[in-house]
């Protein structure tokens, strides 16, 4: 059967599984007409208003009795949204009933029999972005709502639904569009010489959208971070506790802890909520020269880790600090990744006598064993991704594709703006805004392919 935006749209829209309550969902022309098929109530869905439920029950014809009579599948509460003011700009039913297995398939399995088809995954929010209710940052944020794991998570994906980016994204179009225009004057007035487009004045515009998408650029590496969560690896030498470590930070034992060094071969990665910041936490082999194969490809899973991380813990052994050479590995550590977020962990506090002596303010003194020192460890990990100050309230973006389209647009501007300087014809400035404007159109949907949007809303559950 081909696939149209014509046809009317079913699915479950909860999870699998058994519930209190279900919702079968209904789009398109003829989803009034269809749901009042196996809908009994006091009055026909055709005569209520808009965002009015009706109460009633759903039934069937009795295949195996006289003709006519009918049997009751579920009591339930329908819900009519009429075009264009629903969710995808079309008449839309949306079924409340028991959350039963057989029951929700049960009426789903009649919708289709009566003029429906099964939607594909995504199709209602692909409906609301083709028919002009959301663009399509706004599209993917509902799935990153329905996937957020944390509080930060779902902030971001809340702020993006509602527009603050698409906003930023829009205003960036506008400025260009009115630059395209005048330039694109300029080109049918070629003969004349005539400038609509004041020289100094669009430098300026260039050089204004440029810092613009460079800041959302900037914002890449938090905004992933607070999606995806921050990639924790515990790294130090063997036995200094790390798996110890994160079994208090799960407050569970999922590592294996032995005093035997080297315990750990392979890694080991769990998922935190600290503070409604998302934490992947990887335990790994201990850093040190290895000869047996399995320790040597330990220790080398280690460092690939170690390159992927966003956040490093160093847990030194406070029993063994003066030993120094820990200490050399860490100064070492430092230097090659400079360009991490590095936090020193002394732990087995608890077997030191003096506390003086490790005073250092570069050292979180902890104690995996008696859970000295977790709140300020965990305090400290919040602030290395929040920083001092919470900025979920900046505009940001946190998609690999709306990484990539900006870095586009970045270098279609930079070549507008070297073309200016270099007092090229108007036609090759003209050209790279162009350009410009269609990768911003990108972000939001303005500019895209069927292929695209396919590879978009595939990731979507199959009621959303």
């Amino acid at each position: 059967m081909i696939k149209s935006l014509n046809d009317t749209i079913a699915a479950i829209s909860t999870a699998r599984g058994v519930g209190a309550i279900a919702i079968v969902r209904l789009s398109g022309r003829e989803s009034v007409q269809i749901a009042d098929k196996i809908f009994k109530g006091k009055t026909k869905l055709q005569s209520i208003e808009h965002a009015r439920a009706a109460f009633g029950k759903i039934v069937q014809r009795d295949r195996n009795a006289v003709a006519g009579k009918e049997e009751k599948i579920d009591e339930v509460i329908v819900t009519k949204f009429q075009a264009p003011h629903s969710f995808t700009g079309e008449d839309i039913i949306e079924i409340n009933c028991h959350g039963g297995l057989y029951v929700v398939q049960e009426i789903l399995s009649l919708l289709l029999a009566n003029g429906a088809r099964l939607a594909e995954p995504g199709e209602f929010t692909k409906r609301a972005f083709i028919n002009g209710k959301i663009d399509l940052v706004q599209a993917e944020s509902i799935a990153d709502i329905i996937n957020a794991q944390t509080r930060a998570s779902l902030q971001l994906s809340i702020s993006q639904l509602s527009g603050k980016l698409s906003q930023k994204l829009k205003s960036m179009r506008n400025a260009l569009k009115k630059k395209c225009a005048l330039l694109e004057i300029e080109l049918d007035f070629s003969e004349e010489d005539l400038e609509f487009a004041e020289r100094d004045e669009l430098l300026v515009d260039i050089e204004r959208l440029l810092t613009e998408v460079n800041s959302l650029l900037n914002t890449f590496q938090f905004g992933k971070i607070i999606r995806g969560g921050a990639h924790t690896v515990l790294v130090g030498r063997p036995n200094v506790g790390k798996s110890s470590i994160l079994n208090r930070l799960l407050e569970d034992d999922r590592a294996i802890v032995s005093d035997i060094p080297g315990t750990t071969r392979d890694s080991l990665e769990e998922s935190l909520d600290i503070n409604g910041v998302l934490f992947k936490i990887t335990d790994t082999a201990g850093l040190r020269e290895t000869k047996g194969q399995i320790e040597k490809e330990g220790v080398k899973r280690t460092r690939k880790l170690i390159e992927d991380a966003d956040i490093l813990v160093y847990i030194f052994d406070a029993t063994l600090f003066h030993q120094g050479d820990c200490l050399t590995e860490f100064e070492e550590l430092k230097r090659k990744y400079s360009d991490k977020k590095i936090l020193a962990v002394m732990n087995k506090i608890d077997l030191i006598d003096e506390l003086d002596e490790f005073n250092s303010k570069d050292f979180l003194k902890i104690s995996a064993k008696t859970g000295f020192g977790f709140d300020a460890l965990e305090k400290q990990l919040v602030n290395l991704v929040l920083g001092d100050q919470d900025n979920l309230e900046n505009t940001m973006i946190a998609k690999v594709r709306h990484r990539d389209i900006l870095r586009r647009t970045r270098n279609f501007l930079e070549n507008a703006k070297k073309s200016l300087s270099n007092g090229l014809s108007p036609e090759f400035v003209a050209f790279d805004l162009r350009a410009a404007l269609d990768t911003i159109g990108e972000l939001t949907g303005q500019v895209t392919s069927e292929e695209i949007l396919n590879d978009i809303f595939a990731n979507f559950c199959i009621g959303k």
